[in-house]
């Protein structure tokens, strides 16, 4: 049977509030052409492709890699319109990436949730299957092939190699676009840096209470992370949801160091000295 995929990437574009607020806007679900039953879709820790969902080794090249396998209830038997199922399906699927990738930190990376679930056709049978997938993404927000499991890999030091770098101003700018770590950029997501703000099927807090929380962490992990809480032209920025990625499970702020102008290399442990060049 044919199967409708909704992938959700990271929502790049995130709700820009930082030292100041801003907007929000959430990708849409992009459609698969992959066919399967039922029966074939992969197991949590399996690995897979976005455009055939059946398991692959994951010693293979793959791009997407199962973390937990559920169904869809609470929706009636007409097919849902896209905001009901992502609201179905996204919650259970963001509360599992931080256990299976091993730490909290995972919003702050590029390892994202992408989510599945059937068409219509499959719907209109009883299907009601929702995969919850890991992904690695490249800035442009598109599956980066690889090899070997995702499983636990946040519980090391490898935060770096995942860290999201953005080359605009997370505390200004109200779409901001990631772009290499390794090349000019303006703000990096830091470790300790995602701060949960309550529960998804709460109401959305306002903007005010957000802040609140975020303020004094994002404050803390920026200066941990840069060494200094003396500088002035490097600063702590947040990024939060708006109430569409609330109901979807996008519960936290993700925190930043941002500089004054764009730089290269990083901010890990610059302390007081020149921003790199």
């Amino acid at each position: 049977m044919r199967l409708a995929v909704a992938i959700i990437p990271i929502v790049w574009a995130l709700s820009a509030c930082a030292i100041q607020v801003g907007g929000q806007a959430v990708p849409g679900p992009m459609p698969s052409t992959a066919a399967a039953d039922a029966p074939t879709l992969p197991k949590p820790g399996q690995c897979m492709n976005s455009s055939e969902l059946k398991p692959v080794d994951c010693a293979a090249s793959h791009d997407a890699e199962v973390m937990a396998v559920g169904e869809i209830s609470g929706l009636p038997s007409t097919y849902p319109d896209t905001q009901a199922l992502r609201k179905a399906a996204l919650p259970s699927c963001y509360s599992t990436i931080s256990d299976y990738l091993g730490s909290a930190d995972a919003g702050a990376t590029r390892l994202q949730v992408w989510a599945f679930w059937p068409n219509e056709a499959s719907w209109k049978k009883g299907d009601r299957w929702r995969l919850c997938t890991v992904v690695e993404l490249t800035p442009d927000g598109k599956a980066l092939p690889r090899k070997g499991s995702l499983k636990d890999v946040l519980k090391g030091s490898s935060f770096n190699t995942y860290q999201i770098c953005l080359g605009g101003s997370p505390s200004k700018d109200p779409d901001v676009k990631p772009t290499a770590c390794n090349g000019a950029h303006m703000a990096e997501a830091v470790p300790g840096g995602v701060v949960p703000l309550g529960k998804y099927n709460d109401p959305t807090p306002s903007k005010d209470q957000m802040n609140a929380i975020a303020k004094d962490k994002c404050t803390k992990a920026v200066h941990d992370y840069v060494g200094s809480d003396k500088r002035t032209d490097v600063f702590p920025a947040w990024r939060m949801p708006g109430s569409q990625g609330w109901s979807e499970g996008w519960t936290y702020a993700i925190c930043y160091a941002e500089a004054t102008k764009t730089f290269s290399g990083t901010l890990l442990g610059i302390r007081d000295n020149p921003l790199p060049n």
